[in-house]
């Protein structure tokens, strides 16, 4: 199922004509809120509105019935992937959810009353100082959500399959997420990480690994994945270098960072070789 098959039909039949569509965010009986361009608008009968028009239309259709039809009328096969509160489109669409969950020794959602979709996009951002960087070894890429991280480290990946044997672990299906992306990456999607790395490393003998988001709990994939000698490049969550230190402790691991504010609001990099605790770094300009 591809998005714009999933929506409230008015709303699919304006969004497909509009480009650079970022977000959708559905509410029960509430208007759909769409993010295109970087500015947000409300999603009226023919076209879109400003938010403070007033005139939006209430939703509907309810988050259930959009999930249930997303999911292809079988709810049930996605149940782990939403339990963790999120599922992928065939587009590489991800598609967060929100909503009332049985506490269970699995808990599932009971009731959806929220969506969040995700539209992914290729985007050259891997520019020459992250291809520089990538020259030093294992790098990370340190963002908030919404920052261009999962843009960058695709780029990064088919720009680095050039020339490397280069292993992607797409997790959920959004990284490489669309076969009109030309590259000669290795691609294992929806297994963990842990998984991946330990089937991907001994099948394929890759010299580059790329993957997005990792936990702490994977931190200790990450370091096991570079001891056998492979390259690294991976993203987190945050808000700077300090607290991605702070909180997995891998500044041996990763030989720079990069560390980004938000879409099109530019990036610092920094050399890990020589991280102190006790003195800040300075970005490499």
């Amino acid at each position: 199922m591809r998005v714009w098959e999933c929506l409230p039909k008015y709303v699919g039949d304006i969004l497909r004509a509009c480009t650079d569509v970022r977000e959708i965010r559905l509410r029960n009986n509430r208007p759909v809120k769409v993010n295109v361009g970087g500015q947000w608008y409300t999603v009226g009968k023919n076209k879109l509105l400003s938010l403070d028009s007033g005139n939006a239309p209430i939703i509907d259709e309810s988050c259930n019935e959009i999930i249930k039809r997303a999911c292809n009328n079988s709810v049930y096969a996605y149940e782990k992937m939403l339990a963790k509160g999120f599922f992928t489109l065939d587009d590489g669409v991800r598609v967060g959810v929100c909503g009332d969950v049985a506490e269970t020794n699995d808990p599932v959602f009971r009731k959806y009353s929220s969506l969040c979709f995700r539209i992914p996009h290729y985007v050259s951002t891997a520019d020459d100082k992250v291809i520089d960087c990538s020259r030093k070894g294992n790098l990370v890429v340190i963002g908030p959500p919404g920052s261009g991280k999962t843009t960058l480290l695709r780029d990064l990946a088919v720009k680095l399959s050039l020339k490397y044997a280069v292993l992607v672990a797409d997790e959920r299906g959004e990284i490489l997420y669309d076969d009109k992306i030309i590259s000669d990456c290795d691609v294992i999607k929806w297994a963990s990480k842990s998984y991946a790395f330990e089937v991907g490393i001994r099948a394929m003998s890759p010299q580059w690994l790329v993957c997005d988001e990792i936990s702490v709990a994977e931190a200790p994939f990450i370091r096991q994945a570079s001891d056998s000698g492979v390259n690294l490049a991976c993203s987190v969550h945050g808000k700077n270098l300090d607290e991605f230190v702070d909180k997995f402790g891998l500044q041996d691991v990763f030989k720079s960072a990069i560390v980004l504010c938000s879409i099109g609001k530019g990036k610092k990099i920094y050399n890990l070789n020589s991280f102190d605790y006790n003195t800040k770094l300075q970005s490499i300009k």
